[in-house]
């Protein structure tokens, strides 16, 4: 049995090596820089070496990190050569996804590298709407749709959070003085602030004031910029706080009453690369915990 690191660690140890930037290594690799951070972390962790060293210019290789480089790069490259010789054969695959703006930019993309390495002869096409050509949505919602196979991904896990600087600070004080952060579904807020304030144990009022948004992603970003708090799903934060561009204000946590479902087109339920791809979001979800 072979011990290896984890491919994703080494596909983004080259692939900052090669722009010696987490920022241009994270473009590439459609990712945030906090995953790519991470799997940076993993790799060395594993190796029992530091592969980067900062200064002042930015990043550059330790004699670990260039040991490394090549061995890696050339395995990647036999890898990339025996897979398009099998593709070149049987053609590419065209994948039409549909995915809500927020679940796309805080937990989708960062899992792009993950999901090339898995599906490598897929070529992917991710709408934000619908449409007619698409082979599945992913979608906020309560319940599964009558017309096609929906299956829950997970459920919400709302949390109070706000930037790191407000930390510390007693919560009502906070409560009182910061805005809260809303976001709107269907040109109405959504109940994330009167179910957490009731769950906490806390008055209503906190939430009757505050600044609204079209959609999380504002609010997520707003809330690190410390404009106000936000009742966001943890889901959505996942390298804000491991980064701590987010921090929690409380351990009380309100599960539900929304969700992230799989909605499969009935016609295109067989098709192997789409089986594929939803295999591959499970295994994505499990990760979570």
């Amino acid at each position: 049995m072979r011990r290896l690191p984890s491919l994703i660690a080494l596909r983004f140890f080259e692939e900052t090596a090669r722009h010696l930037s987490f920022n241009r290594a994270a473009t590439a690799l459609c990712v945030t820089q906090g995953a790519v951070s991470r799997q940076i972390k993993i790799l060395e962790e594993s190796l029992g070496a530091k592969l980067f060293e900062r200064d002042h210019k930015g990043i550059k290789l330790t004699a670990a990190g260039l040991q490394l480089l090549p061995c890696v790069s050339e395995a990647f490259d036999t890898i990339e050569r025996g897979t398009r010789q099998l593709t070149t054969g049987r053609g590419r695959r065209r994948l039409v996804l549909s995915v809500p703006p927020t679940f796309a930019t805080q937990w989708f993309s960062p899992r792009l590298g993950s999901l090339a390495v898995e599906l490598p002869d897929v070529e992917l096409s991710v709408r934000t709407e619908p449409t007619d050509d698409c082979h599945c949505n992913i979608r906020f919602g309560r319940e599964g749709l009558p017309d096609a196979q929906s299956e829950l991904l997970m459920i919400e896990r709302h949390t109070l959070v706000g930037a790191p600087k407000l930390a510390g600070e007693p919560l009502e004080a906070l409560l009182g003085k910061m805005p809260a952060l809303h976001v709107l579904h269907n040109e109405a807020r959504l109940n994330l602030w009167p179910a957490w304030l009731q769950t906490a144990g806390l008055p209503a009022h906190y939430a009757e004031e505050g600044i609204e948004f079209s959609n999380l992603q504002q609010a997520i970003n707003a809330a690190r910029k410390g404009v106000g708090l936000a009742i966001v799903d943890r889901n959505m934060i996942v390298d804000e706080l491991a980064d701590e561009s987010l921090v929690r204000m409380s351990e009380i946590e309100v599960s539900g009453p929304f969700g992230y479902w799989l909605d499969v087109v009935q016609r295109h339920a067989a098709l192997e690369h789409v089986q594929a791809f939803a295999g591959w979001l499970r295994e994505e979800v499990l990760k979570m915990g």
